[in-house]
């Protein structure tokens, strides 16, 4: 989380800087021993969520610059992290296995916990919103905000793009978009509210090119196994 504050800093998010956030700790033995060992504190992260903690995000640190050397291997990496906490979910809802990922009213969740997830890679360019800032090259973050905090910040329902009051914002949604456009970042807004999430975690380089499908695997790539430590099974 310390070295995500590097990025979260500099972004057009007018909630990002005062946000607390939980992370993982990476250790050196491969993406898929990483997800295991970061199972207890997402879970305990979700517990305190539902207790009234206000935490704001948990982000998972992807190391290695091969991850996000380009948006195939960002969304490789990706697609690896959900569908490895969806496995070990100790609710047993394993949403990223619903069949249902790419269509609307699909969202992340995690014991129970509805979760946005946003992601940021070294390959976004500079006029790009999932843009890293040039800060950890060798790392890309996976951030996963839970529903209660946007409850909690009172930020208003979505609303379609041609909605936005981008000369007289009316609220902290407008002000938002309008930030990153002023920054020369702005975000895919689509024209209506019910679309699939999914199609926005992972967002292509030209974001209004078509969708990045993360949750598809490539033919080649090889089951994801998840040893679930029994502290997290529920």
């Amino acid at each position: 989380a310390r070295r995500f504050a590097d990025v979260r800093r500099r972004t057009h998010c007018l909630f990002a800087a005062r946000a607390v956030v939980w992370g993982n700790d990476w250790v050196e033995d491969g993406l898929a021993a990483n997800i295991v060992r970061s199972l207890p504190r997402i879970h305990r992260f979700c517990l305190e969520v539902k207790n009234g903690a206000a935490l704001d995000g948990f982000v998972f640190e992807v190391r290695g610059e091969r991850h996000g050397a380009d948006i195939d291997s960002f969304a490789a990496a990706v697609r690896e992290v959900l569908v490895g906490l969806s496995a070990a979910d100790p609710a047993g809802a394993n949403c990223m296995a619903s069949g249902r990922v790419d269509r609307r009213g699909w969202y992340f969740q995690f014991s129970r916990e509805p979760i946005f997830v946003t992601a940021f890679a070294p390959c976004y360019p500079p006029e790009h919103p999932r843009y890293q800032f040039g800060v950890h090259p060798g790392s890309c973050f996976i951030l996963f905000q839970p529903e209660e905090s946007f409850y909690r910040h009172d930020l208003p329902p979505d609303r379609p793009r041609s909605e936005t009051k981008w000369d007289e914002p009316a609220d902290i949604r407008d002000r938002i978009r309008v930030n990153f456009r002023k920054n020369g970042r702005e975000y895919k807004i689509p024209e209506t509210t019910r679309y699939p999430a999914a199609e926005f975690i992972v967002p292509p380089l030209d974001i209004h090119g078509p969708p990045v499908r993360f949750w598809l695997p490539s033919p080649c790539e090889e089951p994801l196994e998840i040893q679930v430590p029994p502290s997290t099974a529920t």
